[in-house]
C-alpha cells in the first residue's frame, strides 16, 4: 500500500512521520533481528590482533540481514545482536554486544585476560570525514599512510585493520543497495519509486561521497549503524546540524524537512531494547545544535530549527537533544526549545557557551576545539572526532565521606572533619588521575613495541587492563576511521590515537555528601544534639529506633535552597576536587577536564547504605547538583541561585543541573516565555547547564495504573530520557518523589 494511503484507526490519512513514529513505538522492525551465530570466530586466523577484530566487525556488517520499512526513505537498522536475555527469546530482549571471537589463546597468554568483546562506548565520531571523503577516500587515506614506509608493526596492523573495516562498511550499505531493488521489482506506484531511489541513494554512498542531503543523510545512519556494530551501544551523534547543513542547501525544503524527519525516526531505532547496563531506556544517544561555530561566530542555522520541527512531530524521548546557547544565538532558537520543553518534550537540555567554552579555554583547550564542543552520552563534554575525554577518573564523594567517618571520634572538630574529609577526596582523586595517567604511559609504550610496562602493570595491580572498557585488546579500526589523528599517525582510537590529548575526570555524588556534612554540622557540632557515634550507629541500624533522629537530620539544611549553611560546603568541597583535576596533565600533554556527575540514580542508590542525612539505605541518590528527593523548599529560583555559588571556571567537562516543574507553571499563554526567561536570567547570572522535567505530578499516577493511555509522557531521567510507561516500578516511583516536597 502506498504510504499516503496509510491511515489510522479512525481514518485520518498518516504522513509519512506519523507512519514511521508508529512503527518506531511499536517496534514494528523487531522481527528482523537475528541472533549472531556462535560459531562465528576469526580468532583462528593467521592475522594480528587488529586485523582479527576489523574480520569480526566485517563478518557481521557484511550478514547482517537488511531491513526496510515499509515507508522508511533513510534505510538502515542494527538487525545482529548477541545472545536472548533471559528465558523468554522476545527480540527486544537481545544482547547489545555481537561479536565474534578474535582473541585467541595466545592473546589471552600474552595481555594476561580476555579483553575482547569491549567498549567503553561514549565516542563522537566525527561524522563529517567520512561525508567528505566517502568510505573509499578512507581506504585511499590509509592505503596512502600504509605506503609511505615509516610504519612499524602496530601501525601496519592497525591500518590494515582501517581497510577490512571500512570495505566491510562499504558491503554492509551495497547489501541494502541490492535489498532496496529487489523490493522495488515487486513493489508498485510511489513506493516502487521511492524504492529506486533508496537503491540509487544506497548504491552511490557505498564508496563514493555524498552529493546531496538525501545521500548524506543516508551515508551518516549506515555510518553510525558500523559504528554502534563494533561499539555495542553509547555512540553519539555530534553537532549533526554542522556536518549535515553543506548538504541541506542542496534540496528543496519540504523534502528535506521529510528526510529529517525520517532520521530522527531511525534514531529511535533500538528504544525498544533491554540491556546495555540501562534497563529499558533505548540507545540513548545525544545530538548537539546550535552554539558557536568553530571558527567563531554563531553556528545556528536552518537545518538547527528543521531538527526541532522533526523532534516536535514525532516527540519521541530519543534522541536526547543538547542545545548550545550564547549570547549571539538567535533569540527564536531558545524560544522555540522553550516552546517544546513547556509542551512536556524532556528530552531537551540546555548548556551556556560562555561558560562552557570559556572554562575549558582557561584550563587550556585550544579556543577553536572549545567552541566545537558537543556531548556523548549524559552530559559529558567531548569534541566529535578529535576528543576521547570520558573518563580518567571518577571520585564518589558520598562514599569517601563514609569511609573517612570510620576513622573519626567524639572528640573531633567539625573543622578537622571537614579538613580532613577535604584532602582525603584531593587524595582520592590525585590517586585516580594518577592510575589512569600510568595506564596511559603503558599504552603509549605498547604502542611503540614495548609492550612490557603495560603487561607488567596490568599484572601486578598497578593499573587495570582496561580502562572504562578502553583496553589495547578491544581495537577500533572503524571508529578510529572518523576520528582525526588515528590514521595520520597510525594508531588506533582505543590505544590513545586521537588527535586531543585531554580526558575528563568527575567527582560524584556530591549532594548526599553535601547533606551529609550539613546535618552533622548542624545536630552534632554546632547544636549539639547527638554524638558523632550515635548517628554512625543510627545509619548502621539504617535508622531503626532512631526515628527522632532521622527527622532532625533531614530537616537540617539542604543542598539546593540558596541557604549559605549547606551551599557553602558544596562550594568549598566541589571546588578543591574539581582544582585537584585541573593541576594534572595527561602523559600526552593534555589536560584533565574537571565535572561534576551522577547518573542512574535508582541502582546507585540501591548499593548505597543509610547516610547522616536521614537518607535510608538503598533510597535513590539525586543526579549531580539536583536537590535531594524531597527536600527542595524554595523553588527552582533558590536551586539555581545554589548552584551559582560554585565558580564555573572549576567546571569544564560536565555538569548537570536538572529541576522538576509542575506543567500547570506554564499552562498560560506566556508559559514558553516563562520558562524563557527563567533561563535566559540563569545563564546570564553565569549558569552553566540545565536539565528540566516539566511534568503533571498527577499523569505519572495515572500512567502507572493505565499506561495504554499515557505512552507518549517523556520524562528526563539524568542526561537520558524515556516513555515514563516503560520504565520499572522502581525507577517510576523515583521519579515521582522528585516532586515530593515541592
Amino acid at each position: 500500500m502506498d504510504t499516503e494511503q496509510q491511515t489510522n484507526k479512525g481514518g485520518t490519512h498518516l504522513t509519512r512521520i506519523q507512519k514511521l513514529r508508529e512503527e518506531a513505538l511499536s517496534a514494528s522492525h523487531k522481527y528482523a533481528r537475528i541472533e549472531m551465530d556462535p560459531n562465528w570466530s576469526t580468532k583462528h586466523m593467521d592475522k594480528s590482533l587488529p586485523e582479527r577484530k576489523a574480520h569480526a566487525l566485517a563478518m557481521v556488517l557484511e550478514n547482517m540481514p537488511p531491513y526496510i520499512g515499509e515507508s522508511e526513505l533513510i534505510v538502515g537498522s542494527r538487525t545482529i545482536y548477541g545472545p536472548f536475555n533471559g528465558p523468554d527469546r522476545d527480540q527486544s530482549n537481545m544482547g547489545f554486544c555481537a561479536m565474534p571471537d578474535y582473541v585467541n589463546q595466545a592473546d589471552i597468554d600474552f595481555f594476561g585476560f580476555d579483553g575482547g568483546k569491549m567498549s567503553k562506548g561514549h565516542y563522537t565520531a566525527d561524522y563529517g570525514i567520512i561525508l567528505e571523503l566517502g568510505i573509499g577516500g578512507i581506504v585511499a587515506r590509509a592505503e596512502r599512510r600504509l605506503s609511505d614506509g615509516n610504519n612499524n608493526s602496530n601501525q601496519i596492523d592497525f591500518l590494515n585493520s582501517v581497510v577490512i573495516a571500512c570495505k566491510a562498511l562499504s558491503s554492509f550499505i551495497y547489501n541494502y543497495a541490492s535489498h532496496a531493488k529487489k523490493l522495488a521489482k515487486s513493489a508498485s506506484g510511489t513506493r516502487k519509486t521511492e524504492l529506486e531511489l533508496v537503491a540509487s541513494v544506497c548504491g552511490a554512498v557505498a564508496w563514493e561521497p555524498p552529493k546531496n542531503y538525501h545521500e548524506a543523510v543516508q551515508l551518516f545512519w549506515f555510518s553510525h549503524l558500523g559504528l554502534l556494530a563494533e561499539n555495542h551501544i553509547f555512540m553519539n551523534y555530534g553537532r549533526i546540524d554542522q556536518f549535515l547543513y553543506p548538504y541541506f542547501k542542496t534540496c528543496p525544503k519540504e523534502e528535506a524537512k521529510e528526510l529529517t524527519g525520517c532520521l530522527l525516526a531511525k534514531m529511535y531505532d533500538m528504544a525498544d531494547m533491554y540491556g546495555g547496563g540501562m534497563d529499558r531506556y533505548g540507545g540513548q544517544h545525544n545530538i548537539t545544535l546550535g552554539g558557536q561555530a568553530r571558527g567563531g561566530g554563531d553556528a545556528t542555522n536552518e537545518l538547527t530549527f528543521m531538527v526541532l520541527e522533526a523532534a516536535s512531530e514525532l516527540r519521541l524521548p530519543e534522541p536526547e537533544i543538547s542545545i548550545r546557547i550564547h549570547k549571539d544565538s538567535p533569540p527564536e532558537l531558545l524560544r522555540r526549545t522553550s516552546e517544546l520543553s513547556v509542551s512536556g518534550l524532556n528530552c531537551i537540555a540546555y548548556y551556556n557557551d560562555e561558560v562552557f567554552v570559556n572554562s575549558m579555554a582557561a584550563a587550556g583547550v585550544d579556543l577553536e576545539d572549545a567552541r566545537d564542543y558537543c556531548f556523548d552520552l549524559c552530559q559529558d563534554v567531548t569534541v566529535a572526532g578529535r576528543g576521547d575525554y570520558f573518563a580518567s577518573s571518577m571520585v564518589s564523594l558520598t562514599w569517601e565521606l563514609l569511609e573517612h567517618l570510620k576513622s573519626c571520634g567524639d572528640g573531633i572538630t567539625y573543622e578537622k572533619l571537614f579538613d580532613g574529609y577535604k584532602a582525603r577526596v584531593i587524595s582520592a582523586v590525585s590517586n585516580s588521575i594518577g592510575t589512569y595517567n600510568a595506564w596511559e604511559e603503558a599504552v603509549l609504550e605498547f604502542n611503540q613495541g614495548n609492550a612490557a610496562p603495560f603487561i607488567d602493570g596490568a599484572k601486578s595491580g598497578a593499573f587495570p587492563h582496561s580502562y572504562c572498557g578502553q583496553s589495547p585488546m578491544s581495537p577500533l579500526p572503524l571508529t578510529s576511521a572518523l576520528f582525526h589523528g588515528c590514521i595520520e599517525s597510525g594508531t588506533d582510537l582505543a590505544r590513545c590515537g586521537n588527535i586531543l590529548a585531554h580526558k575528563g575526570a568527575m567527582v560524584m555524588a556530591p549532594v548526599i555528601a553535601v547533606n551529609a556534612l550539613a546535618a552533622l554540622k548542624k545536630c552534632v557540632f554546632d547544636d549539639r544534639i547527638y554524638t558523632l557515634s550515635e548517628v554512625k550507629a543510627a545509619c548502621a541500624a539504617n535508622f531503626a529506633g532512631h526515628e527522632a533522629m532521622r527527622q532532625r537530620l533531614w530537616n537540617s539544611p539542604k543542598w539546593g535552597n540558596d541557604d549559605d549553611y549547606a551551599d557553602q560546603i558544596a562550594k568549598e568541597l566541589i571546588e578543591a576536587a574539581c582544582a585537584e583535576i585541573t593541576k594534572h596533565r595527561t602523559p600526552r600533554g593534555g589536560v584533565h577536564l574537571s565535572g561534576i556527575h551522577q547518573p542512574h540514580p535508582v541502582p546507585t542508590g540501591a548499593a548505597t547504605p543509610a547516610t547522616p542525612e536521614g537518607r535510608y539505605a538503598g533510597a535513590p541518590i539525586p543526579v549531580t547538583l539536583t536537590p535531594e528527593n524531597g527536600t527542595m523548599k524554595n523553588g527552582p529560583t533558590a536551586a539555581f541561585s545554589s548552584a551559582l555559588k560554585i565558580d564555573p571556571k572549576y567546571i569544564q567537562w560536565n555538569n548537570c543541573l536538572m529541576l522538576q516543574y509542575f506543567s500547570s507553571s506554564f499552562d498560560s499563554a506566556d508559559g514558553a516565555k516563562t520558562f524563557e526567561s527563567l533561563l535566559r536570567e540563569y545563564f546570564s547570572a553565569g549558569g552553566s547547564q540545565h536539565q528540566p522535567n516539566i511534568v503533571n505530578p498527577e499523569d505519572l499516577k495515572k500512567a502507572q495504573s493505565e499506561p495504554e493511555k499515557y505512552r507518549d509522557l517523556v520524562v528526563r531521567l539524568w542526561g537520558v530520557s524515556a516513555r515514563f510507561v516503560t520504565l520499572s516500578r522502581e525507577m517510576q516511583d523515583e521519579f515521582i518523589a522528585r516532586f515530593e516536597g515541592m
